[in-house]
């Protein structure tokens, strides 16, 4: 019978909870079984969410989802948020069925721990298009994203392969990064793989000699282990020059004069 059918039946769905970074997935129910949708199987955990509401207001649009707090997708934000969103695909499906339907598509935003649970609180999908329409605006520093569309530059070719020989707390040494400059990695990040296959990043706040100083501790990063570190941008004219070498493709206008002419100081002007 297909899910409608069963609707019109005042059936009584079960929720199937769908997580996915990268290549992992978490698939829950929270139904009194493991459910089976070819070639898935959804395992039984103490699960439940808040209503899900249909708003032309983004903010009454969220969803906050419930769990145990040892659930393994809440433990990737156990200490500091993962380097990449953690989606989140709800259907619903009535026992018998092989017909679930998508009643909820976003992301987790942040995770919060209770007492006896954790407090997933995700944004739907549509979140994505909130921004402006005009993403340039009339200023002095470059607006494109280091390495991105725009910038042109290949974040390959400036990458520096080396290995973390020290770690403690949010610091990180590594060879190879001194011979640059106090500040050249600045403003980057660095990368590694995970045994799971995931890339996990941290950025750069500050960099001197050996030492580079992350915005968060590097979870899972282990001593002598391969790490891949890019230099950072503070998207001025003169380091687009003379670090870079791409002032065709700098965005910013410096040449803004500096006094305003609206500013009423000069009658004339």
């Amino acid at each position: 019978m297909s899910y409608d059918a069963h609707e019109s039946g005042h059936g009584r769905p079960v929720d199937l909870y769908e997580f996915a970074r990268a290549h992992l997935r978490w698939r829950y129910t929270s139904a009194d079984r493991d459910i089976t949708i070819a070639p898935h199987t959804y395992t039984s955990v103490t699960i439940e969410r808040g209503p899900v509401e249909v708003s032309q207001e983004v903010e009454r649009a969220h969803l906050e989802v419930y769990c145990a707090p040892t659930l393994e997708v809440v433990d990737q934000y156990r200490v500091a948020p993962p380097s990449d969103a953690i989606t989140l695909i709800l259907r619903q499906i009535h026992y018998g069925d092989d017909d679930p339907v998508v009643v909820w598509s976003g992301r987790i935003l942040s995770v919060s721990w209770q007492s006896d649970r954790a407090v997933m609180r995700c944004e739907p999908v549509y979140t994505s298009v909130r921004r402006m329409g005009l993403r340039r605006r009339y200023q002095r520093t470059c607006p494109h994203v280091l390495y991105g569309r725009g910038c042109n530059l290949s974040h390959t070719a400036w990458m520096l392969s080396s290995t973390a020989n020290n770690i403690s707390g949010v610091h990180v040494q590594a060879p190879g990064i001194s011979a640059m400059g106090d500040g050249y990695y600045a403003g980057g990040w660095i990368e590694w793989d995970t045994p799971s296959g995931v890339v996990e990043r941290r950025h750069i706040m500050s960099h001197v000699g050996p030492t580079l100083e992350l915005v968060s501790q590097p979870i899972g990063l282990l001593l002598g282990q391969a790490i891949r570190i890019y230099p950072g941008c503070d998207h001025t004219l003169a380091t687009c020059d003379s670090k870079f070498g791409n002032v065709a493709n700098y965005g910013g206008m410096p040449y803004i004069p500096a006094r305003n002419p609206f500013a009423g100081l000069d009658p004339i002007y």
